[in-house]
């Protein structure tokens, strides 16, 4: 048989993946080109500035408290994402948080001065506690953390002379005097500055020098040590830092209410913390938007079908994510968008 003749053999067609594993499929950032990037930034910068003066207090509340649980979830994500450390006592931190602001209100520090005690008090606790607890791994560091969240609305409850115990604490969330915006645009406008900063905070903390140390504690604690990294420092520190997150979030949040109480702070509290980060998806800095506005509004659809379906939902949700969607939000805008985005002239 001459060569002419001899018919060579047929080469397949690449496998399609399934919808499963399209989903569990790792993907890069999305390149989006940078005039793309500045004209996004820009755009949404000015809406986001305009949504309270165009928009009545029930509009406003909601994005409010999405920018709140858009700070914690930066926090959680530091801690959990990047440095792959469980915890499930952020409640804690967020009422400590709450309480600093009430306190220092009633003590006549003005409305500024208390959110600046909400980050260090929670800060310098969280690094108290990060000393013995993150030298546990795993399940028992979650046990210990869920601990803490389980007893802070019994510890409100005994600091009566502090807190007020169950008859809760009011708050003054007016301006100070000179501003003139009404109490739901002035707290909208403070987590939206705070929210903004704590974004560029994090997305700069995750690509620099600290980020990569967290990365190589996570994922390789012996080279981590052996390159130079203290790894207790690190470990205590991000802690630290991740508590201060959730302490600001929680003053804000407090100023939004003007009443808190223990009721507040509950355990379901920290599981909607860890959904955020499990449905935003983990190690991801945007992933916190996505997921602060999933706990924020689907809850809200939940409860009208019924008062039981959220904690349903969360259940439901976290399953799901888990097995079949493990990097979140994000990693579906990645799959979606990202072939999208590299047809764009000017990409990077």
């Amino acid at each position: 048989m001459s060569l002419a003749t001899q018919t060579l053999p047929r080469v397949g067609r690449a496998r399609r993946p399934s919808p499963v594993e399209w989903l569990r499929t790792p993907r890069p950032p999305l390149p989006v080109p940078r005039w793309l990037r500045v004209a996004l930034v820009v755009a949404g910068g000015a809406g986001l500035v305009a949504v309270p003066l165009l928009n009545p207090s029930y509009v406003t509340l909601p994005i409010t408290l999405v920018m709140v649980w858009t700070i914690v979830g930066l926090g959680m994500n530091l801690l959990v994402g990047f440095g792959g450390q469980i915890s499930l006592g952020h409640s804690a931190f967020f009422a400590i948080g709450a309480y600093a602001v009430a306190v220092g209100g009633e003590s006549g520090l003005g409305p500024l001065l208390p959110l600046v005690i909400a980050g260090i008090v929670p800060f310098a606790v969280g690094y108290l506690i990060g000393l013995p607890a993150l030298r546990l791994r795993g399940l028992q560091l979650g046990l210990v953390t869920l601990a803490l969240a389980m007893a802070t609305p019994a510890v409100i409850r005994m600091l009566e002379p502090i807190t007020h115990g169950s008859r809760g604490i009011r708050i003054d969330g007016d301006p100070p005097a000179g501003i003139p915006l009404a109490h739901d645009q002035w707290v909208y406008y403070l987590a939206l500055v705070v929210a903004a900063l704590a974004y560029v905070l994090t997305r700069r903390l995750s690509r620099g020098r600290l980020g990569r140390s967290f990365v190589a504690v996570r994922d390789a604690e012996l080279v981590a040590q052996t390159l130079g990294v203290d790894i207790a420092q690190t470990k205590t520190r991000l802690f630290a830092a991740s508590a201060a997150y959730a302490g600001v979030a929680g003053g804000i949040y407090a100023l939004l209410l003007e009443f808190i109480g223990p009721e507040n702070f509950g355990l379901m509290l920290s599981i909607s913390f860890i959904t955020l980060i499990v449905v935003g998806g983990l190690a991801t800095v945007g992933g916190a938007v996505l997921g602060a506005l999933f706990i924020q509004y689907v809850p809200m659809w939940t409860a009208s079908i019924s008062p039981a379906a959220t904690g349903a939902a969360y259940g439901i949700v976290l399953v799901v994510f888990a097995f079949f969607v493990p990097f979140g939000l994000v990693g579906l805008a990645r799959g979606i968008l990202g072939p999208l985005l590299t047809r764009l002239r000017g990409r990077r």
